[in-house]
């Protein structure tokens, strides 16, 4: 039973003997897309070669700790594994935005009793002790919603629900540039960083970005031509159009932004968020706080599907905190990243798992798994269904826009062919998205053309020398930098999609074609004689149009 605003698509076993067989799907490609974040315990070459093989398809800075040389050496190391795995992955830059942490700590960390009394304060002079704990961001306490009875969190940086280095705080008064708080239980303040939590905190009237922020993406960002940039505690629409003119001013026109939501004001305006941003993380870490535990689950139904319904890819975090610390997730967290794929997220994060955590290969390798076994139960039919109802386009005469019509169409005709391939030819990256938007059982083979191509393609049959995969230098297969090659990473974060850049010899539609199911054949994607469908929207750029009319044609490899 599924509803239009939220539900469960899922096909149940025949029976049980099903799921007591071996696991027939170890090998087969998994869609959910799988971010990693980079960090001490997952920046060595090997480290990040066995992440890239195990599914990572995005990798996390996050520049909340850390220095822009630490960073640098990291990404350097990630595009010789890339290199060397000639595996593609997207770099995803996290700000530090309006996260607070606590400054001026000891080397030798901070102890805290259950019963005692600690000050946060606002004076960033003040040395970091077991009575006092000055908090960057904030100039005063006053006026930002704290009230007596307020729940703070203080715990290192990525934490997990089990950490003993986290420290829940009840505010007893508030005053000035100084908060009182009663301490509830017995921890050692310690880590790489600590972050401060504030339930109910209003930060409105800061910015979206930090002066750091802004000349990070200005240098590291430009330099290496970041693929994405997430913003922390997005309140509002305008703090995404705010950092959307950050990266036009650096010159950065094709990053895209990834919204979080960790906070009631984004919850509150989540659907203007969505309309602006380019991708949404759900971050429940922060949400635990801020939330009641019992809600938790709606916000993030509700979440999954208005992102579902405007096309907008959205992944979680705080998926399987345990493997920080256990090579083995619990029967708990192995179900919610089953549930969340089942529900329609495009992919997970992983945090403090690859961060700081002691497995981080064998935790990519085990949510992926999980991923891939819950695709095989998705109801991709069902999914198509309630999201064509939901947006009203089993009208007689609906409201739709052509590049909509065709995505919608060239799935609907995959399913009903009985086609085991899409192919997409995709200038930048928007049909893939639209055809990922509706979740196929089929993977989406989309072929970046810088240059696009107009073809029809329809009731074409190739021969065995046409579908032979061409040759490519890994010159031309890992340009790191370009407009072409932004576009294929960032079709990577599209659930589904597979993107492939042909050599820039291939001009003819044929032989784009020919390369396009050589490259699923050597793939184990297409099999000889399967169908394939092709789907190629309309463009328009300044004003000319780029191919003159969209195409959804069906073909047999």
């Amino acid at each position: 039973m599924s509803s239009f605003m939220g539900g469960t698509f899922m096909k149940l076993p025949t029976d049980m003997m099903v799921i007591l067989q071996e696991s027939a799907t170890k090998k087969k490609h998994v869609a959910s897309r799988l971010c990693c974040t980079l960090g001490p315990s997952s920046s060595d070459l090997q480290t990040v070669c066995d992440l890239l093989l195990s599914g990572m398809k995005m990798a996390r800075f996050d520049f909340t700790w850390g220095t822009i040389e630490s960073h640098q050496e990291t990404l350097d190391v990630l595009r010789e594994a890339m290199k060397r795995t000639q595996t593609y992955c997207a770099v995803l830059f996290e700000a530090m935005g309006r996260e607070i942490v606590v400054l001026n700590r000891p080397k030798e960390g901070i102890q805290l009793q259950q019963g005692q009394t600690v000050i946060l304060t606002c004076d960033k002079t003040v040395q970091a002790c077991s009575t006092v704990l000055p908090v960057s961001m904030l100039s005063t306490f006053e006026g930002q919603g704290l009230n007596v009875g307020t729940s703070i969190l203080i715990a290192q940086y990525l934490f997990t629900g089990s950490d003993t280095s986290s420290a829940y705080l009840t505010v007893e008064k508030v005053a000035g540039i100084s908060c009182v708080c009663r301490v509830n239980n017995t921890c050692k303040l310690e880590g790489v960083q600590l972050t401060v939590h504030m339930t109910d905190l209003s930060l409105s009237n800061m910015p979206a970005l930090t002066d750091e922020d802004v000349k990070n993406i200005s240098t590291w960002g430009k330099k290496n031509q970041i693929d994405f940039v997430s913003v922390p505690f997005v309140h509002t629409g305008k703090d995404i159009e705010e950092c959307r003119k950050v990266l036009q001013d650096c010159g950065l026109t094709s990053t895209q932004i990834m919204a979080k939501i960790e906070g009631v004001e984004g919850l509150r305006h989540a659907e203007e968020i969505i309309q602006a941003a380019d991708a949404i993380l759900f971050s429940r870490g922060n949400l635990g706080v801020c939330l009641d535990a019992e809600k938790v689950f709606l916000a993030q139904k509700r979440m999954l599907r208005a992102c579902n319904l405007a096309g907008k890819p959205v992944y979680v975090t705080r998926v399987v905190d345990t493997m920080a610390e256990a090579p083995r997730p619990t029967r708990a967290e192995a179900t919610d990243v089953a549930n969340l794929v089942i529900d329609g997220a495009d992919g997970i994060v992983l945090a403090a798992e690859t961060f700081r955590g002691k497995y981080p290969v064998l935790t990519a390798s085990t949510v992926c798994d999980i991923c891939r076994q819950a695709e095989e139960a998705f109801d991709a039919t069902g999914f198509y269904q309630s999201s064509m109802e939901a947006l009203g386009l089993y009208k007689l005469a609906p409201v739709i826009q052509k590049a909509e019509a065709l995505a919608s169409s060239a799935v609907r005709l995959a399913e009903k062919s009985g086609a085991t391939l899409m192919i997409v030819f995709t200038v930048t990256g928007r049909t893939a998205r639209l055809l990922a938007k509706y979740k196929p059982r089929q993977p989406i083979l989309a072929v970046v053309c810088p240059t696009p191509i107009t073809a029809t393609f329809s009731g074409m049959r190739l021969s065995k020398s046409q579908a032979t995969l061409p040759r490519a230098s890994s010159t031309e297969c890992f340009a790191f930098q370009g407009y072409g090659s932004t576009v294929l990473r960032q079709c990577l974060t599209y659930r589904g999609v597979i993107p492939i850049m042909p050599a820039e010899d291939l001009a003819g539609s044929v032989e784009l074609l020919a390369y396009a199911i050589g490259y699923a054949s050597s793939q184990g994607l297409v099999m000889a004689g399967e169908r394939v469908v092709i789907s190629q929207c309309p463009r328009e750029y300044s004003g000319n149009v780029l191919s003159e009319a969209g195409v959804v044609s069906l073909v047999q490899a």
